[in-house]
């Protein structure tokens, strides 16, 4: 019985995938809209991945801000599926909201950065 479960335990470690993939920007931003409401900044984008199997599809502000641009700056990111799995190759539609403090004083439009591509809407 022991064996059985040292083996059990063995299969297990030697099965398991490792740490999580860390978000990588999806293969296109097709859209963006913004909108402002109850005082936050909504943003909402359309886009494709590359393959299937991609998770948790966000909106994150870039880290670095040109000072004085009139653009808020986001990228349009997911997790990847994990190498060894088998999925679709296709693009497939992915779509994600983000809620964020109001744009900074001058800005005047919103660009989403995809891997291939970016998209722009103006503030209003």
């Amino acid at each position: 019985m022991l064996r059985y479960l040292i083996f059990a335990a063995a299969l297990v470690a030697a099965t398991a995938t490792g740490a999580v993939a860390a978000p990588k920007l999806i293969y296109q931003v097709d859209g963006v809209t913004v909108s402002i409401d109850h005082g936050q900044m909504v943003v909402t984008a359309t886009g494709a991945v590359s393959s299937g199997g991609w998770t948790l599809p966000h909106l994150q502000r870039k880290a670095v801000r040109p000072a004085e641009s009139d653009t808020e700056e986001f990228e349009f990111v997911a997790t990847p599926p994990p190498s060894d799995t088998a999925v679709i190759q296709a693009l497939l539609p992915v779509s994600a909201i983000g809620r964020f403090p109001l744009p900074h004083y001058g800005a005047v439009q919103v660009k989403v950065d995809a891997e291939s591509n970016s998209a722009t809407a103006p503030l209003r």
